[in-house]
């Protein structure tokens, strides 16, 4: 998860970035590289081709970056970016054409303050969030551990804000089953 002034500080890095300041760009690297790979890392499953494509992902933001018009938005393109070289990955790893809502292919299996959990606990979350199929996994990484909103994740993923609200739904639902059967869930 990223801090509001992380997040403040990244639009100044950006912008003296395209200015020719590539300390910025450094910058900016260690303030995302982590969060961006442990969501890559959700999708594509692999810690190996999550360094992989993340490494893809900074070729994109050097190559694109003056695409993003707002730097406001950089939070959300990042994310975007990292999500389609996440899924391209997949695609050439599979070689067949993959859509975000067809990888259902795992097995199908709160409020929105903060958890206080054990490291064993937290490692049976992050187990539970595996097993769920990529489309309810990312919407609950993104909504629940980078804490973006509902409109936010829509524009990330390229979905509606209704679409977004239900899948968040079923991925809280399959997760809280998840854990019930592995004894950490209540109800």
């Amino acid at each position: 998860m990223i801090s509001q002034t992380d997040r403040i500080r990244s639009q100044l890095l950006l912008l003296r970035y395209r200015r020719g300041e590539t300390e910025a760009f450094e910058e900016l690297v260690h303030i995302w590289e982590k969060p961006l790979y442990y969501y890559i890392r959700r999708i594509v499953g692999s810690e190996e081709d999550a360094w992989d494509v993340s490494q893809n992902v900074w070729l994109q933001v050097v190559r694109k970056n003056k695409q993003l018009l707002d730097p406001e938005k950089l939070p959300g393109w990042l994310y975007q970016v990292s999500r389609n070289q996440a899924l391209n990955h997949l695609r050439s790893k599979h070689g067949e054409e993959i859509s975000i809502d067809r990888l259902d292919c795992l097995p199908e299996g709160t409020t929105e303050s903060r958890f206080n959990f054990s490291m064993a606990e937290a490692d049976t979350i992050h187990w539970g969030l595996d097993q769920l199929p990529l489309n309810q996994r990312e919407v609950l990484t993104l909504h629940f551990l980078e804490e973006f909103s509902v409109k936010e994740i829509g524009e990330i993923i390229g979905v509606p804000d209704g679409t977004v609200k239900s899948r968040l739904f079923y991925a809280k639902k399959a997760l809280r089953e998840i854990l019930q059967q592995e004894g950490l869930g209540h109800e």
